[in-house]
């Protein structure tokens, strides 16, 4: 039963999520306190509330996808009836904690993101291949709440810039999935990026969306105005991203090489987000 909910709640990939809340308060606030922790905590019971409802909503579509097909309510482990009540517990739990910590705003950003994930995106990915676009908002909420927690302002352009970077990079990231997976979300029914432009074209499309989000780094970077050693580094990764991003346009490149782009792509993105945590931690406590 605990697997099924670590299974159902996607708790691995919620709290990947949830990380992002904390390593942009410490990038607002260069230092780390219990409001964080809470902070990160709050955006791991909503993303595991929404993420449970999700998979109610798509069971259906799960059991016929070979990726998805033994989750624990598609498999008939678990009723739709269980799942909603998981999932009204986590969502009810998160809006408790936000409002503690940022009032009735945080609870506006956590509603956002329920409705936006549940109520549009979720139905919107059966009908377009292109989804994704407006779903990538999503992925900026979680640093968000990180920044508000940390007693910053959204409208700074070191959040704008943030933000950009984080919206920015879920597109090539879910479209190296769907290289991946494309098979699986075609019997699933799912209109995919790959059926409508082709595997050449999703191939060059994603190359310029990782250019794009190395362009996002790049202005990151320099908004944050790092230590040298920082800057150095994050120019390193950026051109290990680029290297990367150069297997795409490759007549050679098979759909199964988008793992190894997938994962280096992640990797440089996560890299450059702990940089400049670290680099702000630093600055704030050497000065």
């Amino acid at each position: 039963m605990f697997k099924d909910f670590i299974i159902v709640t996607k708790f691995v990939l919620s709290f990947a999520v949830s990380l992002s809340a904390l390593f942009a308060y410490i990038m607002a606030k260069g230092d780390v306190g219990l409001d964080m922790l809470l902070a990160t905590f709050s955006v791991l019971l909503v993303a595991m509330g929404v993420s449970t409802l999700n998979q109610v909503q798509e069971y259906k579509e799960d059991s016929k996808m070979e990726r998805t097909k033994n989750r624990p309510i598609a498999a008939g482990r678990m009723t739709p009836r269980t799942g909603y009540i998981i999932s009204a517990v986590l969502i009810l739990l998160s809006l408790v904690l936000i409002y503690d910590l940022l009032g009735l705003t945080g609870v506006n950003f956590f509603m956002f993101a329920f409705i936006w994930y549940n109520a549009m995106y979720t139905p919107l990915k059966k009908k377009s291949a292109l989804a994704v676009v407006p779903g990538a908002i999503l992925g900026v909420i979680p640093p968000a709440i990180g920044w508000m927690v940390a007693g910053e302002s959204l409208l700074t352009l070191e959040f704008v810039a943030l933000a950009a970077y984080f919206f920015i990079w879920q597109v090539p990231h879910f479209w190296l999935l769907v290289m991946l997976f494309h098979g699986d979300y075609k019997e699933g029914g799912y209109p995919t990026a790959m059926r409508l432009f082709g595997q050449a074209s999703l191939q060059r499309l994603t190359f310029v969306w990782l250019i794009f989000t190395i362009q996002a780094g790049i202005f990151l970077v320099s908004v944050f105005e790092p230590y040298t050693a920082t800057i150095v580094l994050s120019t390193f990764i950026g051109i290990w991203a680029f290297i990367a991003s150069l297997e795409l346009l490759k007549e050679t490149f098979k759909l199964t090489n988008a793992r190894s782009v997938f994962w280096k792509i992640n990797a440089a993105f996560l890299g450059i987000i702990i940089l400049l945590s670290v680099d702000e931690y630093i600055k704030h406590h050497i000065s």
